[in-house]
């Protein structure tokens, strides 16, 4: 019976060995020998899709358990996930309102109508695909990783997809308000100034529209040099938004200087004051005029009132939660790359939360006429 002896340790270390190697060298050559067909035309062998699958669902699952899931209830954050939406999904996936490309329908593997895809993924999976992407299948990564409360407003969005309809979705993207306008491809320049502002109108409201939620700037009044700084600041990159960079990028010189000069001129007629605090408005007014000394905190209007340099933009009539949002930004070094960044980051992070409140509310609570500033630098029009 001395055949059926146990092998030595060496012996198995040896055979183990040997069958890596082996099996490294016939990987090598069956990758080397280009025998495999990567055309797209031919679908991956069964055993290869059931891998694919596995590996992703099992990395989807793992990294996204940490994922602390906001509320997503509101009706406002899932309209202005559904323009997010149009602008930079509708295109690959399809949307109630519009079939696939049939063009992109033809990728392998095809892009999934996401009414349908998102039944398969909890809220905290769609969060990590959307803001992350996925490899190998086309799927980007957010462009501004840093921006979570945008990818947010798209989760909320994707949430309510399966049960929206062509009329809801028009509703909820604005496409009612912007198809007999323009279209809403990027930086529509062969369509003319209209169609660039109608795009953004979507978003930013108008004198008479607020915007369509408040994470977004109501821009109608502010200085049109700010406002040309901004659009430059987001199409070089050095100011983070998943948005906002690509419709930047997309505006040529003269539609930024169109865009940033039709905003200014125009006034800002909503009062949104009843809905605030009056007592934090009081409080916040009290920092904006005098600042804080004991926490080494400048008053906010030395910079940021109508008749100031026309790179600092005006804040009367900004949102309670935008302000803060670009606070939190500053504050997190996330806006470094701002041109006057050095002097917000360290105010940010002396203002305590309660004073942000309050600052917030006050701004909030004001309106702004058009900017006395709109011509870049000079202070006044051309």
């Amino acid at each position: 019976m001395r055949w059926l002896k146990v092998p030595s340790w060496p012996a198995i270390v040896i055979g183990v060995v040997i069958a890596v190697i082996g099996g490294l060298f016939l990987g090598a050559v069956f990758v080397l020998s280009g025998v495999y067909n990567v055309a797209a035309s031919q679908e991956h062998f069964g055993i290869t899709n059931a891998i694919i699958r596995l590996t992703l669902r099992r990395s989807v699952d793992v990294h996204s358990i940490t994922t602390d899931v906001p509320d997503l209830s509101d009706e406002g954050l899932a309209a202005l996930g559904a323009r997010h939406f149009a602008l930079g999904c509708a295109a690959c996936h399809g949307s109630p309102a519009s079939a696939q490309n049939p063009v992109v329908a033809e990728m392998y593997p095809a892009p999934p109508p996401l009414s349908e895809a998102v039944e398969d993924w909890d809220t905290e999976e769609l969060f990590w695909i959307v803001k992350h992407g996925l490899k190998f299948t086309g799927m980007p990564s957010w462009p501004a990783l840093e921006r979570d409360e945008e990818v947010w407003a798209l989760v909320a969005f994707l949430e309510r997809l399966p049960e929206t309809d062509a009329e809801d979705y028009a509703a909820l993207a604005g496409l009612e308000n912007t198809r007999s306008k323009a279209s809403l491809e990027f930086g529509a320049g062969s369509a003319g100034q209209e169609s660039t502002l109608a795009l953004c109108t979507n978003c930013h409201g108008s004198a008479e529209e607020p915007p369509v939620h408040p994470l977004v700037p109501a821009l109608e009044g502010q200085k049109q040099p700010y406002l040309l700084r901004a659009l430059e600041e987001y199409a070089a990159r050095k100011r983070p938004s998943g948005i906002m960079q690509a419709v930047a990028e997309a505006l040529d010189p003269q539609q930024m200087e169109t865009l940033a000069r039709a905003y200014s001129l125009q006034a800002m007629t909503r009062d949104r004051s009843a809905a605030l605090d009056a007592q934090a408005v009081a409080r916040g007014e009290e920092i904006a005029l005098n600042g804080v000394r004991a926490d080494d905190v400048p008053a906010c209007s030395s910079c940021h009132r109508a008749d100031t340099s026309g790179q600092f933009p005006r804040l009367d009539g900004l949102s309670a939660e935008y302000i803060s949002t670009q606070l939190s930004l500053f504050r997190n070094g996330i806006r470094d790359g701002s041109t006057y960044s050095a002097i917000m980051m360290p105010i940010a992070r002396r203002l305590s939360d309660r004073q942000i409140e309050d600052l917030t509310a006050y701004y909030a609570s004001r309106t702004r006429q058009p900017s006395v500033s709109a011509s870049r630098g000079s202070g006044a029009f051309p």
